[in-house]
């Protein structure tokens, strides 16, 4: 009874490491995606410009508060002095301040308001160029699966070899520093191209500015014989009407 008892947790042990073994072990890694976008100018210029609007917004929205807060005020004092029918109009602008303030707010400040429409216009497409990059290098270094540091989820710990965020920001780096040199290889120091370019440009230019030219002096010369065609005309009428009026004496 021992001996089949030993030999089935034997199997039972034997089937567990065969399970581990053909198991694949996952790679997982993290980033830290504030940490990544603080270090980058293009983001932090974007930033910079969405709070620049956002800032614009809100101070519109203190100013007509406080433009609210007068109306009110200025009513609370006259009303003893004022007709039922004045009292009513001053409450009815009133309100419709109210509203347009309102209206304002959720335009700009919405589930669906203008500063959601500018984070996506400003903000989203550095946060998609850092997400490709973190996809590139998930599949280069073969990771299963990477996490945000900064999102919700807690890494209460992690060994530094996991994180990927200074590989991720010295890739993004690196990509602008290739577009850096690709825009100055377009200039006449480095592309052997650019100065015929330069040449030919120049050329249709000028000979536009000629054609130009020409076009303007043919208009100005008909113009001139145009304008002497008439003064001959009338100088010729005016004395023949000088004649009739004064006829020489046979």
């Amino acid at each position: 009874m021992i001996k089949k008892n030993i030999t089935y947790l034997i199997l039972i042990t034997l089937t567990s490491v065969q399970i581990c073994l053909s198991q694949k072990t996952e790679r997982i890694g993290y980033v830290n995606m504030d940490y990544v976008l603080s270090q980058m100018e293009d983001y932090k210029l974007a930033n910079q410009q969405l709070e620049e609007k956002i800032g614009k917004w809100k101070q519109k929205i203190e100013l007509k508060k406080s433009e609210i807060k007068n109306l009110k005020d200025s009513l609370l004092v006259e009303k003893p002095l004022l007709t039922f029918d004045i009292i009513q109009d001053r409450e009815s602008e009133i309100e419709f301040e109210e509203k347009q303030l309102s209206d304002y707010q959720i335009k700009r400040f919405g589930v669906n308001g203008d500063w959601v429409a500018q984070e996506l216009m400003l903000i989203r497409p550095i946060q998609d160029q850092v997400m490709n990059v973190v996809q590139s290098i998930a599949k280069q270094k073969k990771f299963d699966k990477i996490f945000d540091q900064s999102a919700d989820a807690i890494m209460l710990y992690s060994k530094k070899k996991y994180d990927i965020s200074d590989l991720v920001l010295k890739s993004i780096l690196r990509s602008e520093k290739l577009e850096q040199l690709d825009i100055e290889f377009d200039d006449e120091s480095f592309n052997p191209e650019y100065e015929a370019r330069k040449k030919l440009n120049k050329e249709k230019k000028e000979k536009k500015a000629e054609e130009a030219k020409s076009k303007r002096d043919l208009i100005l010369r008909l113009r001139k014989e145009k304008k002497e065609k008439y003064q001959r005309k009338r100088d010729s009428l005016l004395k023949l009407r000088k004649q009739k009026n004064n006829p020489k004496k046979s």
